[in-house]
C-alpha cells in the first residue's frame, strides 16, 4: 500500500473565482472516502478559504496543508513577465510568510485587480517555505517551451538560490498542447541539475463530468458562449480529483513523481491556534488594570444618570451594575467595553450621532453608563444575559449604528488611534444566486434572452430563495416538462448555484488586532473604494482570535442630525433654545396621533404599507407599543396570528390570559398575554421555574433554534423548577408547551427598544417640525427617484408647498422656505454633480443671475456642460429668467458659444464693440414665447423622474372631459368610473392564472390603485410607461376606515379595460371638426395644406373624417371634405393639429366602446 500513497499539491477551490468550482466540504468528502491523509489547498494568489479548508479537512482526520499558486510572479531575470510559482508552508513560519507575501501582492502589486508579487520579495519571505516551478505555467515551463536553454538554467539557480532543496520542479499530465515535450525535458534535465519533480493535476473540479460545469463557469466570467469554437481554452477534462490509485495509473511509468509529492506533503505541517481571543491594547491610566478602569467609568456614568432617583431604585442600579461588571472582569472582556465606549464617545464628541442602541447589547447597564447605548435596560425589563451570558460563552458583540455620512470618520479614528497595520475591514464573498445564475448559465449557453427571462421571473424574489425551493412554482415545474432548452439551463444553474462570484466588503464589520493585522489573516485590498479588508470572512476572523466590531452607517441618524440643524436654526433666531432630540418627552401627545392615524411616510421602521395598517389598528399609546409592534411586524408572528391576538387584546375585544398565573402576569402585562419577546420567554423560565437568566438564556436560545434535544433537555428542569415554586404540574406542562409554540416567533427587545427610540424621535419630529423633518428625509435620498416622488407625495398630504428648483434660490440639500414650504434641493436633479451645484451657488453667491446667457458667462465650464445645464432648463431651475424651457434648451449652444467668447474677450483685454448679447434679437424673441404644459411635464420628468409643477393630464383637459372621465377626487362606489391618468408606479407579480399588476394611477387631483388582471392585459397592447396618458374604467371600493385615507389605501379599482388616450382617441372619436374663425381665404387654405401633409393615404382605412366650420363677417360655411380625407388622431399628428389651429378649434366626436 506504501507505494500508492499520493497528496495533491495543486487544488484551486471557489475561492480562486472562476478558476474553480470545488466546494470545500465537498472536496473534504471526496478526499475522506479515497483516503488521503493530507491535501494542499493552492487557491490563485489569496488564502481566502484556508481557514475553511483546515478546519473541514481536520474534522475528516486530514491533515491539511496551506498554500496559495501565485499567478503573477515577476521574472528574476527580465522583471518584465509573469508566471506561476506554488508555495506551501513547512511550519508557522512559513504560513506568516505566505500571509507576508499575499497581503503585500494586494497591498503593494495589485495592477488592475491582478495581486503581482515582486521576484525579490520571495528572498525576504522564504523560511518555511517549499516553492513548486508551476509546472508548465511558470517562469522554468516558460524557458522549456521558448527553447532557451540559458534562461532555463539562470531561473533554475535563481529559485534554488532562494529556497535551496525546498525548490521542486513540477509536472502534470492533463493533456495540454505540447506538455509531452515540457515533460520530458524536465525528467531529461532534472537528475542532471539535483532537483526533485513531483507531479499534480492542478485539480479544478471534483469530478470528471464537471468540466462542462466548469467552462460554464469560465464563459460567465469572461462573456463567452460555450460554442464559440474561437474561444481561448485554458482548462481540460483531466483536471478532476483522481484518487491515489488513479494518479499512480496515471504515472505507473514514473512513480518517483507521486512518491516525491507524497513526501512534500509529510515535510508540511501548520497547526493555526484557533478558539483564542485577542483585543488591541487599551491605554488606561497607570496602575490601573482595564477591569478597574471599566468600573471607574461605569460607575462615574452611573451616578450622573440616576442622580435624580430614589435611593431605593439607585440601590436597584448598582446591584445591577456590580453584577455586570463581575461576569464582564470574569470573561476577560473589560478592554472590549473600554474600546467601544473610547469610539462611541469621540463619535459623539465629534459630531457624529451614534444610534441608541441596536441587538442584544441594549441590555447592559455598562453599556449604557458608558455611553454605549441610549436606552435605560431597567426601565424597559432588557436582560442583560441575553447579550453576555457567563452559561453560554460566546464573545460579546456590539452593532453600533453611525450617523452614514459619519461612519467613515469614526473607522479613521479608529486607524490613527491602533495603527493602518491594525485595522481592517472584513471580506465578504458574493454567491451565484438563484434567479442570477439562471440569467448567467443562459448567457454562456447561448440562449435566448427572452427564455432566460421568462425562466428567471418564476423563481420567487427572497433572499433565501433556492432553484430547489423554485420548483415549488407550478409554472416553473411546466416549463421544464415542455422546454427542452429550459431543462438545459436549470440542470447547469443547479450545479453552478452558491459558487462564489465575487469577493466583497462587509457593510459594518472591522477588526482591529493588537499587532498587525496580517500576523492573523491575509489582507484584500478593495480597490473600488480603496481600503484594506482582510481575507478571512466574518467567521473566520473571529475563529483566529480578532474580535469583530460592527460600525454600521445608519441613514436615519443622519436624518435627525440635518432635521435639528434646521429646527434649531429657526429657534436660535426666535430665542429658543435648541431641541435634544435625547430629552424629547416620550409621552408626547402629538406623536401619537400621527403613530395611531398611520402617517409614518419617512418614520424609521414603521412606514411600510403594512405598518402603517397595523398601527391604525394597534393604535399606539405608550413607548412600550411602539416596542412590540417593532417586534411583532414579521412573517412569523403575523403567520402565527399573534398581531391580530395582540390587537384585539390591546383594543380590550379580547380577554387578555395570563393563564391565572401572577408571575406569568408580571412577565406578559405589557404585551397583553403575547409572547413577543425572547427576553420573556427567559423572564418566564426565571420567575415561574426559578431558572437562573444564564440557564433561561439556554432554555431561550434551543426553543429560537429549535434544537429538539436541548428542547427535550430542559423540560423535565423547568416542569421540576415550577413544581419547586408551588405550580401545578399540568399547568407547567401547558405554560412549557405554549412557551415552545411562540419562542421561535420571539424578537430580542434590546434590538426592538433601540430601534423604537428612533422611529419615536423620527415621529415626534414630523409631527412638531414636519417641514424641517421633511427637508432632511428628502435631502438624504437624492439620488431615489421613486423615494423622492413618495416622499413629495406625503409633503402633499401634510399641505406642505414644494417650490420648484431655482438657480437663484436653491442649495444642494431640500430646505425650509417659508412657513410651510420647501425649497426643491439641485442634488435632486439628475445629471447635476456635486461640483456644478457648487459652482452655482459660489456664483450666484457674488451675484443673482440675470438670464441664461449671463448664467453661462459666469459659470466654470470645465465643473458644469451641457449636459449640466440641461438638467436645469428641463427641471424648471430657470424659469425665474422668464423663457419658455423649450426657447432655452434652443438658445443654449448660443449662450455657451457666447459665454466662450466674452471670456476670451476678457482676457484678450480688447472692449466688446457690440455691447451684451443679452439685447439681441434672439433673446427678445425668447422672452415672449410661451411655455407649454405638455412640453415642460415631459422635460421636468427627464430631469426629474416625476412630475413636480406640470402634469401631462393638465394639457389634455379639454379632450379628455369629452371622453367622460371622472377625476380620481371625486371617484364613487356606485357605478362604473373611468379615469385618465398617468401610472406613475407598477409591480407585476406572477400568479396561477398569469401576471397581475398592481399600479398606481395619477391625474393630479388624487391617486388610486389598480389591480389590473391577466385578462384585461391580454386586451392591452405595449408596456405601462409613465409619460402616456391612460384611460381606465372599472369598479372602485374604498376602505370603511376613514383612517386608511391617511395611509393611501383608501382607494382601489379592479380594472375591467385600459387603454392609452392615443388608442381611445384613434378608435373612438368618428369626426374631427375643425372651427375657422374670421381667417381670410389664404389662411383657410393654408391650414388645409397643412392638414393634407399628415392626413392618410386614400387606401387607408383608419382615421377620422374631418369637417371644417368656417365663421366669417362676410358669411359661415360648413365644408365636410372627401371621405377618403382622413387623419390618424395619433399623438403626433395632434401635437401638430393643436400647434396649427389651436386646441380651443378642435371638437372632437367621440363614439365610447
Amino acid at each position: 500500500m506504501l507505494d500508492k500513497k499520493f497528496t495533491h499539491l495543486n487544488i484551486h477551490s471557489e475561492y480562486s473565482i472562476s478558476d474553480s468550482i470545488i466546494k470545500i466540504d465537498k472536496l473534504a468528502e471526496k478526499a475522506k472516502e479515497f483516503n488521503f491523509e493530507s491535501l494542499a489547498l493552492t487557491d490563485s494568489t489569496n488564502l481566502f478559504g484556508f481557514l475553511k479548508f483546515y478546519k473541514s479537512l481536520r474534522s475528516k482526520g486530514i491533515k491539511p496543508i496551506a498554500g496559495v499558486e501565485i499567478n503573477h510572479v515577476k521574472d528574476s531575470v527580465s522583471h518584465k513577465e509573469n508566471a506561476n510559482l506554488t508555495l506551501l508552508a513547512k511550519n508557522h513560519s512559513g504560513y506568516k510568510n505566505l500571509i507576508k507575501l499575499i497581503s503585500k501582492s494586494q497591498t503593494e502589486g495589485k495592477k488592475i485587480g491582478i495581486p503581482v508579487v515582486e521576484s525579490e520579495w520571495l528572498s525576504e519571505c522564504s523560511d518555511g517555505l517549499i516553492a513548486l516551478s508551476g509546472g508548465f505555467r511558470g517562469h522554468i515551463g516558460k524557458s522549456v517551451l521558448d527553447n532557451n536553454y540559458d534562461l532555463f538554467i539562470k531561473r533554475i539557480n535563481y529559485f534554488q538560490n532562494i529556497f535551496g532543496e525546498d525548490f521542486i520542479l513540477e509536472i502534470s499530465r492533463i493533456n495540454r498542447p505540447q506538455e509531452d515535450l515540457y515533460n520530458d525535458f524536465i525528467l531529461s534535465k532534472a537528475s542532471e541539475i539535483g532537483l526533485p519533480v513531483a507531479a499534480s493535476n492542478e485539480v479544478r473540479f471534483i469530478n470528471q463530468d464537471d468540466y462542462e460545469a466548469h467552462e460554464t463557469r469560465v464563459c460567465i466570467q469572461n462573456g463567452e458562449v460555450l460554442s464559440n469554437i474561437k474561444r481561448t481554452r485554458n482548462y481540460f477534462e483531466d483536471q478532476f480529483f483522481l484518487s491515489p490509485e488513479e494518479m499512480h495509473k496515471k504515472f505507473k511509468d514514473i512513480p518517483d513523481v507521486l512518491s516525491n509529492a507524497y513526501e512534500i506533503s509529510k515535510k508540511c505541517n501548520v497547526e493555526i491556534e484557533t478558539g483564542i481571543y485577542v483585543l488591541p491594547d487599551f491605554e488606561t491610566p497607570v496602575n490601573k488594570s482595564a477591569s478597574d478602569y471599566l468600573i471607574d467609568l461605569s460607575k462615574k456614568g452611573l451616578s450622573e444618570k440616576i442622580d435624580n432617583f430614589s435611593s431605593e431604585e439607585q440601590t436597584k442600579y448598582y446591584e445591577r451594575l456590580e453584577f455586570e461588571l463581575k461576569i464582564i472582569s470574569e470573561m476577560g472582556y473589560s478592554g472590549y467595553f473600554l474600546v467601544v465606549s473610547d469610539f462611541v464617545n469621540w463619535a459623539q464628541l465629534n459630531d457624529v450621532p451614534v444610534g441608541p442602541g441596536r441587538g442584544s447589547g441594549a441590555g447592559s447597564l455598562v453599556a449604557y453608563c458608558l455611553g454605549i447605548t441610549g436606552i435605560d435596560p431597567l426601565k424597559y425589563d432588557l436582560l442583560f444575559e441575553r447579550f453576555l451570558n457567563p452559561d453560554r460563552i460566546s464573545n460579546p458583540d456590539f452593532d453600533i449604528d453611525f450617523c452614514k455620512d459619519g461612519r467613515d470618520k469614526v473607522i479613521d479614528y479608529v486607524t490613527q488611534k491602533y495603527g493602518k497595520e491594525a485595522v481592517a475591514q472584513i471580506c465578504t464573498f458574493g454567491t451565484m444566486a438563484a434567479r442570477a445564475v439562471i440569467r448567467d448559465v443562459a448567457r454562456a449557453q447561448g440562449k435566448s434572452y427572452g427564455l432566460a427571462d421568462k425562466l428567471a421571473k418564476m423563481i420567487p424574489f427572497s433572499p433565501d430563495m433556492t432553484l430547489e425551493k423554485a420548483l415549488e412554482n407550478n409554472d416553473l415545474k411546466r416549463a421544464l416538462k415542455t422546454d427542452e432548452q429550459a431543462v438545459e439551463i436549470f440542470d447547469m444553474a443547479r450545479k453552478l448555484e452558491g459558487i462564489i462570484r465575487n469577493v466583497g466588503k462587509h457593510a459594518a464589520g472591522v477588526v482591529i488586532a493588537p499587532t498587525k493585522i496580517n500576523d492573523f489573516s491575509p489582507l484584500y485590498l478593495d480597490e473600488a473604494t480603496n481600503t484594506l479588508a482582510t481575507q478571512f470572512d466574518m467567521k473566520d476572523i473571529e475563529a483566529v482570535g480578532l474580535q469583530k466590531f460592527d460600525f454600521l452607517g445608519l441613514r436615519t441618524l443622519t436624518i435627525i442630525k440635518d432635521a435639528l440643524y434646521l429646527i434649531n436654526k429657526k429657534r436660535i433666531k426666535l430665542n429658543l433654545n435648541p431641541i435634544e432630540i435625547d430629552e424629547i418627552d416620550l409621552e408626547d401627545r402629538l406623536t401619537y396621533e400621527l403613530l395611531q392615524k398611520g402617517l409614518t411616510t419617512a418614520v424609521f421602521q414603521l412606514e411600510s404599507r403594512g405598518l402603517k395598517e397595523y398601527l391604525v389598528k394597534i393604535k399606539p399609546s405608550s413607548f412600550e407599543d411602539i416596542i412590540s409592534v417593532v417586534a411583532l411586524y414579521r412573517p412569523g408572528p403575523l403567520d402565527a396570528g399573534m398581531v391580530d391576538t395582540f390587537i384585539k387584546r390591546k383594543n380590550g375585544k379580547e380577554k387578555t390570559d395570563y393563564i391565572g398565573d401572577k408571575h406569568v402576569e408580571k412577565v406578559l402585562k405589557n404585551t397583553y398575554g403575547v409572547i413577543v419577546y425572547q427576553e420573556q420567554v427567559m423572564q418566564l423560565a426565571q420567575e415561574y421555574a426559578g431558572f437562573s437568566l444564564g440557564q433561561a438564556d439556554i432554555l431561550r436560545r434551543a426553543m429560537g433554534k429549535k434544537i429538539p434535544e436541548e428542547m427535550e433537555k430542559q423540560r423535565p428542569e423547568f416542569i421540576e423548577g415550577a413544581k419547586r415554586n408551588g405550580k401545578i404540574e399540568r399547568a407547567a406542562e401547558g405554560l412549557f408547551d405554549q412557551i415552545q409554540t411562540f419562542a421561535g416567533y420571539g424578537f430580542n427587545k434590546s434590538h426592538s427598544a433601540g430601534y423604537a427610540l428612533i422611529a419615536y424621535q423620527t415621529a415626534w419630529l414630523k409631527s412638531h417640525y414636519p417641514v424641517e423633518f421633511m427637508c432632511a428625509a428628502l435631502s438624504s435620498d437624492m439620488d431615489d427617484t421613486d423615494r423622492i416622488r413618495l416622499l413629495l407625495d406625503d409633503c402633499k398630504n401634510f399641505g406642505i408647498e414644494i417650490v420648484k428648483p431655482d438657480v437663484n434660490q436653491s442649495i444642494l440639500n431640500f430646505v425650509n422656505h417659508g412657513d410651510n414650504e420647501i425649497l426643491f434641493g439641485l442634488g435632486a436633479i439628475k445629471g447635476l454633480g456635486r461640483s456644478a451645484i457648487e459652482n452655482i451657488i459660489s456664483e450666484r453667491e457674488k451675484k443673482l443671475f440675470d438670464n441664461l446667457y449671463d448664467f453661462c458667462a459666469r459659470v466654470d465650464f470645465s465643473k458644469i456642460d451641457k449636459r449640466g445645464i440641461e438638467p436645469l432648463i428641463k427641471s424648471g431651475a430657470m424659469d425665474s429668467f422668464n423663457l419658455s424651457r423649450k426657447g432655452m434648451l434652443e438658445s443654449l449652444e448660443e449662450a455657451m458659444k457666447y459665454a466662450k467668447q466674452n471670456s476670451m474677450t476678457e482676457e484678450s483685454g480688447i472692449e466688446d464693440l457690440f455691447g451684451g448679447i443679452s439685447n439681441s434679437k434672439n433673446f427678445v424673441s425668447l422672452q415672449k414665447e410661451k411655455s407649454k404644459h405638455s412640453v415642460d411635464s415631459k422635460l421636468e420628468f427627464s430631469s426629474l423622474g416625476f412630475f413636480l409643477n406640470s402634469h401631462p393630464v393638465e394639457e389634455h383637459y379639454w379632450e379628455l372631459k369629452k371622453l367622460g372621465t371622472n377625476s380620481i377626487q371625486n371617484a364613487t362606489e356606485e357605478n362604473i368610473n373611468t379615469f385618465a391618468g398617468v401610472i406613475i408606479r407598477q409591480n407585476r407579480i406572477q400568479t396561477r392564472r398569469g401576471p397581475l399588476i398592481f399600479a398606481t394611477l395619477d391625474d393630479k387631483t388624487d391617486r388610486i390603485e389598480l389591480v389590473i388582471s391577466s385578462e384585461v392585459l391580454e386586451n392591452f397592447e405595449g408596456n405601462f410607461n409613465s409619460q402616456t396618458i391612460y384611460i381606465v374604467s372599472g369598479e372602485v371600493t374604498f376602505e370603511k376606515d376613514n383612517l386608511k385615507k391617511n395611509i393611501g389605501l383608501q382607494k382601489k379599482m379592479r380594472v375591467n379595460t385600459i387603454k392609452s388616450l392615443e388608442e381611445a382617441r384613434i378608435r373612438a372619436v368618428t369626426k374631427l371638426k375643425i372651427n375657422i374663425e374670421g381667417q381670410d381665404k389664404k389662411d383657410v387654405l393654408n391650414i388645409i395644406e397643412n392638414l393634407k401633409e399628415i392626413a392618410l393615404n386614400k387606401d387607408e382605412s383608419e382615421g377620422s373624417q374631418i369637417e371644417m366650420q368656417y365663421n366669417h363677417i362676410s358669411g359661415s360655411a360648413n365644408i365636410e371634405l372627401d371621405k377618403d380625407f382622413r387623419i390618424l388622431l395619433n399623438d403626433d399628428n395632434m401635437d401638430k393639429l393643436v400647434e396649427n389651429c389651436g386646441k380651443e378649434n378642435l371638437d372632437f366626436h367621440y363614439r365610447l366602446r
